[in-house]
């Protein structure tokens, strides 16, 4: 329940909200533009920061592009889909695209340190984020290979330059393949040719201490636009929950490019490439060092560098098809003194997309097919703790994705598959069939069952590693060898939605799923054996990665946004989710005897999220939004329920300068969002920070 504190915190909120609002309109000389007296006093600037785009901030006149892999209007989707625009990057106050996915419903954002967030989708939220996640940049997958899951404390791209965030909730497999099973996170950056001229912005803050972005961009030459774009990030450490200052700090630089070539109208040219370094605070609470010394903390730094180049040809045929060639090289390096997991990850991926449109049994088909093949290059340094073989893996595929138009602009019913082959489950089939029912402009409704596969990474197939040793007499040694022979995790999903739109100003979206896992990875336990060879004597308790799980996940995810007026928009979403497992087998690792994390504990996540936000704009240009997030109490991590909120004030005093204070976690000093057994967790702070923005066209 939300403590009284926080009711009077919040109702405070919206007190001062409408009490902006009323100021705003007791000066009739300055009322909106749209408004039945339009004052001729504003200037151009204002009328047109008055004046939001209905179309791009509701989410109804959305255009997508992640739900068939090609534009379509988001109410004629079969899909639960949420959109993150640039508006809302920039109006949340959002100092990183983690913190952007916070207002997704059906999302969970958990941050463990300064550096290191956790995300998911309608469940199992663990270190690096759901295993059961895929999320892309521009078309290049960021999911790891090695720990899946995703590196979030590597993405930290130019955040003006995003265009948006599209944000599947439920399985993307069909199209997008392996992995994408409880969702897709889809980061689309924007064009060359939609930028223009020199932006430079920077801070600095509490816990920001200091961050600068500058970008240029041009046009070559007519059709030729180009980018090129450098940001550096200073971070704070964090607080410790016995009041102690954290290990957990970050500096972080980054930079790249994109350009854009419109040969002709019929093709389409893209090439893009970054590449980031960042050093950030390691802090292990205990880590098995040998046989003779045991476990020992360790405080240190990680070391992370990512390259990657991206190259797109798009062609656009007469005949209302086209296809696509895209090709990626995408390289990460990972290390730290003192913890075993040096390694290198490189990854090349080759993909083709054609579509076209045909008439069969006098029904309209709307087809895209594709093919696609990636390899991956495996390099890990082998200790006495751990060891992992070096391994080149194959991932082959090919989809094809149907939209049949059963009554026109009405009923569409949409079936496909992914056929793919991996290297440890072989051959894996995910079909999905959709319906989708729009009688008229104000109401979707529609309906998916699909399957989808989670693969194994080549860390839970081949690692073998001495995680602890517990003392005693003699100690207890916990091995992991794993065996090479573990089956994909399955899913199979059903879903079904509705969208309304009574009126222009204001839309509501209701989904509901029924998630049905089998074969889940989690660790099994063998009989505990006797080895006195390297000394000192001692015990085995060898465990490994098996498909050792079952379970459900339920739930539904309520959304909806309003335009009050012109200058207002309220937005807001609440998520129910509940999970059940249970065991396939005997023997399997129970974490919470030795202070592990698995799989199981996804049962006490949290079950109820809630968030609203507020944009205002104000008279002379300034605007004023303020976001609260609630999140209920994780059991299986002994984490209370806290609400979060968070406040921007903008102003724009000439039309080419932004200036913006940010205030975050108003609500208390210091909470914790999710704890990392392994690795010691910091609390997320009270913070400011002030930013300036600079357009020179």
């Amino acid at each position: 329940m939300i403590s009284f504190k926080s009711k009077t915190l919040v109702f405070a909120l919206i007190w001062l909200s409408f009490y902006c609002f009323f100021l705003s309109a007791a000066h009739p000389e300055e009322n909106i533009p749209g408004s039945t007296q339009p004052s001729e006093t504003l200037t151009e600037e204002e009328k047109q920061l008055f004046q939001m785009d209905l179309q791009q901030l509701m989410q109804t006149e959305v255009v997508v592009t992640s739900v068939s892999k090609r534009p379509q209007k988001l109410h004629e989707t079969a899909s639960a889909i949420y959109v993150v625009t640039q508006e809302d990057i920039r109006r949340t106050g959002a100092v990183n695209i983690m913190e952007a996915l916070r207002i997704v419903p059906g999302v969970q954002v958990s941050k463990i340190n300064q550096n290191r967030y956790a995300i998911s989708i309608r469940g199992f939220n663990r270190r690096l984020g759901s295993d059961k996640l895929l999320v892309l940049m521009d078309g290049r997958t960021l999911y790891s290979p090695s720990a899946a899951g995703v590196f979030w404390i590597g993405q930290d791209t130019m955040l003006e330059d995003i265009d948006r965030i599209e944000v599947i909730r439920g399985p993307g497999a069909a199209l997008w393949g392996s992995n994408a099973v409880a969702g897709v996170i889809n980061i689309i950056t924007k064009s060359a040719h939609d930028t223009d001229g020199l932006l430079v912005s920077g801070g600095t803050g509490t816990e920001e201490k200091g961050f600068g972005s500058v970008r240029y961009a041009g046009e070559y030459k007519e059709g030729l636009n180009y980018r090129a774009y450098a940001r550096y990030r200073d971070r704070d450490e964090g607080l410790r929950p016995d009041g102690n200052t954290g290990i957990d700090d970050k500096q972080m630089y980054i930079g790249g490019f994109r350009t854009d070539w419109q040969v002709n109208p019929e093709n389409h040219l893209t090439f893009q490439g970054d590449h980031y370094s960042l050093d950030a605070g390691l802090d292990f609470n205990s880590r098995f060092v040998s046989l003779s010394q045991g476990n020992a903390p360790f405080q240190g730094t990680t070391t992370q560098r990512g390259s990657n180049f991206l190259a797109r040809w798009d062609r656009y045929l007469e005949d209302a098809s086209a296809f696509k060639v895209q090709a990626y090289y995408d390289r990460l390096l990972r290390k730290a003194d003192g913890v075993p997991f040096d390694n290198v990850v490189e990854q090349a991926d080759l993909e083709f997309q054609y579509d076209f449109l045909t008439e069969f049994w006098s029904k309209t088909h709307n087809v895209s097919w594709g093919l696609n093949y990636r390899y991956t290059r495996f390099n890990f340094d082998r200790t006495e703790i751990l060891h992992l073989p070096d391994r080149d893996t194959n991932l082959f595929g090919f989809f094809i994705h149907d939209e049949i138009s059963l009554v026109p602009d009405t009923w569409s019913l949409i079936t496909g598959i992914k056929i793919e082959h991996n290297e440890f489950s072989g051959f894996e089939f995910q079909p999905s069939i959709r319906t989708v029912w729009t009688p008229n402009s104000r109401h979707t409704l529609w309906s998916a069952v699909s399957r989808a596969v989670r693969i194994p990474t080549v860390t839970e197939a081949t690692a073998e590693v001495n995680r602890a040793l517990i003392p005693g007499a003699p100690p207890l040694l916990l091995r992991e060898r794993n065996q090479d022979n573990l089956d994909a995790e399955e899913l199979i999903a059903y879903e079904i939605g509705y969208r309304y739109k009574p009126i222009k100003e204001l839309n509501f979206d209701a989904t509901a799923y029924y998630f049905d896992y089998d074969k889940i990875i989690e660790f099994t336990t063998g009989p505990v054996f006797f080895e006195a060879a390297p000394p000192p004597p001692h015990l085995v308790l060898p465990f490994k990665s098996d498909n050792s799980l079952k379970g459900e996940v339920f739930g539904f995810e309520l959304a909806a946004q309003w335009q009050p007026l012109s200058n207002w928009r309220i937005a807001g979403s609440y998520t129910f989710t509940k999970i059940d497992l249970k065991p396939l087998l005997a023997n399997v690792f129970n974490p919470g005897a030795f202070n592990s994390e698995g799989d199981l504990d996804a049962e006490g996540e949290p079950e109820h999220i809630f968030n609203i936000r507020s944009y205002l704009n104000l008279p002379h240009n300034f605007e004023f939004d303020s976001f609260l997030y609630y999140v209920s109490r994780n059991s299986s991590r002994r984490i209370p329920a806290y609400t979060r909120v968070d406040l921007r004030l903008g102003w724009k005093p000439v039309d080419d300068l932004e200036l913006s204070l940010v205030a975050q976690n108003l609500q208390d000093n210091a909470h914790p969002e999710l704890t990392e057994l392994l690795e010691a967790s910091t609390e997320t702070q009270r913070s400011f920070y002030f930013k300036v923005t600079m357009n020179f066209d």
